[in-house]
């Protein structure tokens, strides 16, 4: 984790809100899943922001919306990171799903890119899929969600907390029933501190007790989400 100076080069519009395109050192690293806080020092916030990368390129950084709406193209950012425990994508998943439950699933699109670098068939559920999908990602609509354990060998899901306990009910699989898959799930909350307070805005209830997304996770298997 490092700490360095950065600038918004540009701001872009997309059915998420506002992203952009942040400038980083040429040697980072983000696993998909993984964020960043940014903060613009000329603003005086009161939080930082945890920022998804998209897509990383030689010296910038594709960045998910939604992003501040005071932030501005051309503006001083100090980021922090990467930071949090990403996803882990089996090397042997050949068929992988994927779903956004309360957006355009941006966030998971650096998981897309590895699963198809590695052979695998791509199944996207959403409802407002993200302009950047590769033409690869076969995208259905999410009333046919319940139908993905059963195809997929890796399962991905973008959840909030309050959905996270009831990922079965999403998936429609029974209380006692197996997950034919294995799966895990990217939480969307706030995540103000990243880790260094343990300020507990984050904390997630999962069936090992509370855990902080912002160091346990983000991103969580789902046999921890289960509700106790």
């Amino acid at each position: 984790m490092a700490e360095f100076e950065s600038v918004l080069t540009e701001v872009t519009l997309s059915t998420g809100g506002m992203g952009g395109i942040l400038t980083c050192p040429t040697r980072l690293q983000v696993q998909p899943g993984q964020y960043l806080l940014g903060y613009a020092p000329e603003l005086n916030e009161p939080r930082t922001t945890a920022l998804f990368p998209v897509a990383i390129q030689p010296g910038a950084l594709r960045l998910a919306a939604p992003l501040p709406q005071t932030w501005a193209a051309g503006m001083p950012l100090l980021v922090r990171g990467p930071l949090g425990r990403g996803f882990t994508l089996p090397a042997q998943a050949r068929r992988v799903a994927l779903a956004a439950l309360n957006g355009s699933a941006e966030r998971l699109t650096p998981l897309m890119t590895t699963a198809l670098a590695q052979g695998a068939a791509v199944v996207l559920f959403s409802g407002s899929p993200p302009a950047s999908v590769s033409d690869e990602v076969e995208i259905l609509p999410l009333e046919q969600l319940p139908e993905a354990p059963a195809w997929a060998d890796y399962l991905a899901l973008e959840l909030t907390p309050t959905q996270a306990g009831n990922w079965r009910k999403l998936l429609a699989i029974r209380p006692t029933q197996p997950c034919p898959c294995s799966g895990e799930a990217l939480i969307i909350t706030d995540m103000p501190c990243g880790g260094l307070a343990e300020c507990g805005v984050c904390a997630v209830e999962t069936r090992l007790g509370w855990r902080l997304a912002c160091k346990d996770g983000p991103v969580f298997p789902l046999s921890e989400l289960e509700a106790r």
